[in-house]
């Protein structure tokens, strides 16, 4: 993968804009994006979809894991943004709780952006720029819950309030990111 391919596109940025997340998260999935395993099969229309994709694409960047495994990553992960809305004070029907996690899925995209973004700009973070690591991936959720009230703990990478974010990072991590950059000189990017 070179460096070039993990920049966000104009076509990625319009997809978001137009709150196309299933054509973001695929688009970066291509590309091969480690977050967008999860990101890409949460806003699927058609599970069909993920199956080719998971079908086609390398089994390494998989995880060697096959459709089950990550379509319970992303339901699993629909529950718990629903539970962290809830803690967070947020009460809705049905209906109003799915659109709801479309806005913290629009957010979260919107962090992604903006963190691969940082990445390029500052160019020695990790070894590869754009590709992303756990702490930089924890930090956007914990930036993109923050504006929902939803407590850091419900972001899936960091849910252990006493155990240290770096320690569940190496006991967690390859669940969702065995592909991840380090964290190497890595800053924060301002809010």
């Amino acid at each position: 993968m070179s460096d070039s391919n993990l920049s966000i596109t104009p076509q990625e940025r319009a997809l978001f804009l137009a709150e196309n997340l299933e054509g973001f998260w695929l688009s970066r999935l291509r590309k091969g994006d480690p977050v967008a395993r999860i990101g890409y099969a949460l806003w699927i229309a058609d599970v069909e979809n993920l199956k080719r994709e998971i079908r086609q694409g390398s089994a390494v960047f998989w995880n060697n894991k096959g459709f089950g495994y990550w379509e319970f990553m992303a339901r699993s992960t629909v529950v718990n943004l629903a539970v962290g809305l809830e803690r967070g004070g947020f009460r809705g029907s049905f209906v109003e709780m799915r659109q709801m996690i479309k806005k913290v899925g629009l957010e979260v995209a919107k962090q992604h952006i903006k963190y691969v973004q940082h990445d390029y700009q500052a160019g020695n973070i990790g070894q590869i720029r754009g590709l992303l690591s756990l702490k930089q991936m924890a930090d956007y959720h914990h930036d993109a819950f923050k504006k929902f009230n939803i407590p850091p703990n419900f972001y899936g990478g960091t849910w252990l309030d006493s155990v240290p974010n770096d320690a569940e990072f190496q006991l967690y991590g390859d669940l969702y990111c065995h592909d991840c950059d380090n964290a190497n000189n890595y800053q924060r990017p301002a809010q």
